[in-house]
């Protein structure tokens, strides 16, 4: 099965590559003496346009990517401008927290000086090594594999994403047998291929509390253990050309990054991301009955109905910043027109009855949602209060690696009932709530956030009254 990492997956950009050092006997510690850069201006990288016209599939695809929407996404931006001014109020300065790992050469050039107003007009002006997200060179020039990133609120730390690279004519990949050119010189390196590469993006704590952990859930599974990485499934291989004068290879990585979220907005390529974005999620997870049920049920009589959730991917499920998200249930049993229960659907307004909507259970008592939800010191909690710039705990109800969740719904026979009663779930998904864009202001967003239906199941019970 394949795996699915984080909502914005930090992993290899583009660019694979055309001529090599061997590194193949001991990769690992000729790696070591590669050199680090600790500072850096915009012209130490290469725009993404440069990388197109030797690799046009890498680029096209990469140009899909979450990775190359990082930088003008407006549900990121509003989210970075509304932290800024909220830490802003209480005399905290977050800097390049949000746009570290974004844009990595904004951030490692300091090149965005007002957080607080950043737009997308200040955006647009900026160098395109910048306005590219994670571009090329973010990621094929690391020599070195970062650590997890860990921010402190208490000592006001938030500019703490490690990027060991070193900008020089010479690019990093996973090709150990390129065929030389004129334009870079490439270096093979192991690293390209092992999840630790994402990790600094990808694996977040606050003062060494759990937020976005996607590598850490990853760590230990049985998927690590089988050697199946990051890059296994959200860079799948293909046959191909790396470069247009290169030769034919059957080990090259796609780079659409597929992961949990699709461009909201006018962007390159969306069908080709959605397609590669659908052949991840449907492999995601599926929904099953537990136990069989009878083959009759009588009525005035309350029949427990245990399904069963299982997650197929290398890492908890949703992953990553799993606060906004919405993995849920939807349950109905009707008997003929009398609906007997109905969980999981949606409102006039495309909400369903979470705490946000229902707080107190009256409407969907029985609602199931896998998803994480955040506390501040104040006891505040969630999406509209609570973010992972001041969160002091956080609930975890997303879906365990390599395990199950069993949960039932009771469902009220009435008396006296015959009939054929129709059972049906589905497993959905959708990277944000309705709820939520209104709440940023971004309401004429929501038509465009998909619903995805993981898996679905259904079952025919006969209810008799003898």
């Amino acid at each position: 099965m394949y795996t699915m990492m984080s909502i914005r997956i930090y992993l290899i950009s583009l660019i694979l590559f055309i001529s090599c050092i061997d590194l193949s006997d001991d990769d690992n510690q000729r790696n070591n003496t590669l050199p680090i850069q600790t500072s850096f201006k915009v012209e130490d990288f290469s725009s993404a346009e440069e990388c197109a016209g030797c690799h046009p599939q890498h680029y096209a695809e990469w140009s899909s990517s979450m990775h190359a929407y990082s930088m003008v996404d407006p549900v990121w931006l509003k989210q970075q401008n509304m932290q800024q001014a909220h830490n802003s109020v209480n005399g905290i300065e977050i800097g390049d927290f949000c746009v570290q790992c974004h844009s990595p050469v904004a951030g490692l050039t300091n090149l965005i000086e007002n957080h607080i107003d950043l737009t997308n007009d200040v955006i647009n002006s900026l160098p395109a090594q910048v306005k590219e997200g994670v571009t090329c060179d973010a990621c094929h020039l690391t020599t070195h594999l970062p650590s997890p990133t860990n921010i402190s609120i208490d000592n006001h730390n938030y500019e703490t994403t490690e990027f060991k690279l070193y900008s020089s004519d010479t690019r990093y990949g996973i090709l150990d047998n390129p065929i030389e050119n004129d334009f870079h010189k490439s270096v093979y390196s192991s690293d390209y291929d092992k999840s630790e590469f994402c990790q600094n993006c990808h694996n977040l704590t606050v003062d060494n509390r759990d937020a976005e952990t996607t590598q850490f859930e990853w760590e230990g599974s049985a998927f690590q253990a089988m050697g199946v990485e990051c890059q296994t499934c959200h860079m799948p291989l293909y046959s191909g050309k790396a470069a247009i004068t290169g030769p034919d290879r059957d080990n090259l990585h796609r780079h659409f990054f597929p992961g949990i979220d699709e461009a909201l907005i006018d962007f390159p390529r969306k069908v080709e991301h959605r397609v590669a974005l659908e052949d991840l999620l449907l492999t995601a997870a599926e929904i099953n009955l537990f136990e069989t049920p009878p083959d009759t049920i009588k009525s005035d009589t309350v029949w427990n109905a245990r399904l069963i959730i299982s997650n197929n991917t290398g890492h908890n499920f949703p992953s990553g910043t799993s606060f906004p998200r919405q993995l849920w249930i939807e349950v109905f049993a009707i008997v003929d027109d009398d609906t007997l229960l109905a969980s999981g659907f949606l409102d006039a307004r495309g909400d369903i009855y979470d705490f946000y909507i229902d707080p107190d259970r009256n409407i969907d008592p029985q609602l199931n949602i896998f998803n994480t939800i955040l506390y501040n010191t104040e006891g505040d909690s969630g999406l509209l209060k609570v973010s992972v710039e001041n969160m002091v705990e956080m609930v975890n109800n997303t879906l365990p690696v390599s395990d199950s969740r069993i949960v039932d719904y009771s469902i009220q026979i009435p008396s006296g009932m015959n009939g054929q009663l129709e059972l049906t779930a589905r497993l959905r998904f959708r990277s944000f709530p309705p709820f939520y864009l209104r709440h940023l202001g971004l309401e004429s967003l929501i038509e465009n956030v998909n619903i995805f239906d993981i898996d679905a199941i259904s079952e025919t019970v006969y209810v008799s009254s003898n």
